[in-house]
């Protein structure tokens, strides 16, 4: 049977040889020119290839013959001695993409340095370089502080040398198979049996499902006693969670180096959602998340750094320790983790740099930290900017409902719907603004109770209709059980009803109870 070989130059699976000059191609402003053999013969150094042979390279079903890496290997060596042995490689590279012949530079690593083409390349590598399976943590955290460093240069000779260097060829669709599985369980006790049981049961889910999950828990699969053990926690059985439960399942998982489990367990005893939090059951929840930690788990990375951050038994507060850890999930783009890092430079009054970080949370899709964009742009903190606001606000609203942040559907109506603005919302749509309100309302966010009493306050005083009333006494009541209330917000309802009762011009004589009634 003929292998099939995986194609290494249309996807964004592999940091290739085929995958670089695609992108090239695809960024360069004369697409006619961006050829292969050109691509090739500038990486290295050669007056003419045959386009089949380049093919064969791209495609991913010939290994990049010996010769061109004795190439590149060579520059290698050299360029520890002398930094500028590539420049001329890459800049080549950035003439076939913008079209033009750059001469006459005096300063070849600062061009590439400051070059956009140069940018993009390196950004998009580093994208590839994420998703392929071969490389490792390490080296993708490398490649991400040069570009954020703007060492471009060096950024794009560590790309090229794993392409030329390191990357392997050819790859067969069995084999690829085979070495994920093999990555997955590789730190675990974890069979591939185990795997394929859980995955059959998964894609043929049927009426009997959780009972064949169970039995398949009990029988010591590590991946159905972390399901069962997450429904259990989420109280997807019950309707309510059961975290001792949870843990009798997830514990079994922890136990065959499940990353995942052994993250929920240290995540219920430092949260005290299992145990009562003394320093015996802190300590021994910081004992599974470090496990979790050091088989890859980027959640434990930015729960170890809460802990630093807050002190937390058995840690002592440290800062530096706490952004250490914060910076390990963030190179995984945890987008909770920007959020933690731009918390830190906010409060120690670093508003630029809190914002950078938020803003990586929000491109991420990260409902609270797309709303805390929103209030930096309409704010005017950094930039004054409502269309900004408004278009990170909406964003915000796009999260599952778990995890989203109900403060952007009170900006949204306060700001935007309740009386329009400018081109972004150019008429007012109340209902919406009401709609939004209310969904802010009953999920906690009093500053919404509060417009919804100003609102059906006012509208009492027109209509004087029962039911209107009743809606105030119903959110007066909110007001005051909220956890938020205190005198201040006592006496902005107390001024609301004495500016009402002093509007002449309005029969208030029937509302005087209910004013009494509400400020009492």
């Amino acid at each position: 049977m003929q292998k099939k070989y995986i194609k290494m130059n249309n996807n964004d699976e592999h940091l290739s040889i085929g995958n670089l000059f695609r992108i090239i191609k695809d960024s360069s402003k004369n697409k006619m020119s961006a050829l292969q053999s050109e691509m090739f013969c500038t990486l290295f150094e050669l007056e003419y290839i045959n386009d089949t042979t380049v093919n064969n390279y791209c495609v991913g079903c010939r290994s990049i013959g010996a010769e061109y890496k004795q190439t590149f290997l060579n520059k290698e060596i050299r360029y520890e001695k002398e930094k500028q042995e590539f420049a001329d490689n890459i800049i080549g590279l950035i003439n076939i993409m913008d079209g033009v012949v750059h001469k006459d530079i005096k300063d070849k690593i600062q061009f590439i340095n400051e070059s956009d083409s140069a940018l993009s390349l390196s950004k998009k590598l580093y994208n590839l370089a994420k998703n392929d399976k071969q490389i490792i943590n390490e080296f993708t955290n490398r490649l991400y502080q040069l570009i954020n460093d703007n060492k471009i240069y060096d950024c794009l000779i560590e790309e090229l040398i794993f392409i030329v260097l390191h990357k392997k060829q050819p790859i067969y669709e069995d084999e690829l198979k085979k070495e994920v599985f093999e990555t997955v369980l590789n730190d675990t006790s974890i069979s591939s049996v185990d795997l394929q049981e859980y995955l059959s049961l998964k894609l043929r889910e049927g009426i009997n499902f959780d009972y064949s999950m169970k039995k398949l828990a009990i029988e010591g699969n590590a991946y159905a006693n972390f399901e069962i053990g997450s429904n259990e926690y989420y109280g997807y059985f019950t309707g309510n969670p059961r975290y001792d439960e949870a843990f009798k399942y997830l514990d079994k998982a922890a136990s065959m180096n499940h990353a995942s489990a052994n993250y929920m367990i240290g995540n219920m005893f430092v949260r005290g959602l299992i145990g009562g939090k003394s320093n015996e059951e802190l300590e021994r929840g910081y004992e599974y998340l470090v496990k979790s930690y050091n088989l890859g788990n980027v959640a434990a990375s930015n729960l170890i750094g809460n802990m630093y951050r807050d002190g937390i038994y058995p840690l002592k507060k440290d800062l530096d320790k706490a952004r250490e850890y914060y910076n390990k999930a963030a190179n995984n783009d945890y987008a909770y983790a920007y959020n933690n890092l731009g918390k830190i430079e906010e409060n120690n009054g670093n508003t630029s740099e809190a914002f950078k970080y938020y803003l990586i949370s929000a491109d991420l899709g990260e409902s609270w930290a797309c709303n805390k964009v929103g209030e930096y742009y309409r704010t005017g903190i950094i930039e004054k900017n409502m269309k900004k606001a408004f278009y990170y606000y909406q964003k915000a609203l796009e999260s599952n409902y778990k995890v989203l942040c109900n403060y952007a559907y009170y900006n949204l109506a306060k700001y935007f719907y309740m009386d329009g603005y400018m081109d972004i919302v150019l008429e007012g749509d109340v209902d919406k603004a009401l709609a939004y309100y209310q969904k802010a309302s009953e999920n906690g966010i009093l500053e919404a109770t509060i417009e919804l009493f100003k609102y059906n306050t006012k509208k009492y005083l027109f209509f004087r209709d029962n039911d209107i009333k009743k809606e105030i006494y119903r959110l007066k009541k909110i007001i005051e059980g909220h956890p938020k209330y205190n005198k201040d917000i006592c006496d902005e309802v107390e001024t609301i009803i004495n500016e009402l009762m002093e509007k002449r011009e309005i029969n208030i004589e029937p509302i005087e109870d209910l004013a009494w009634e509400i400020i009492e």
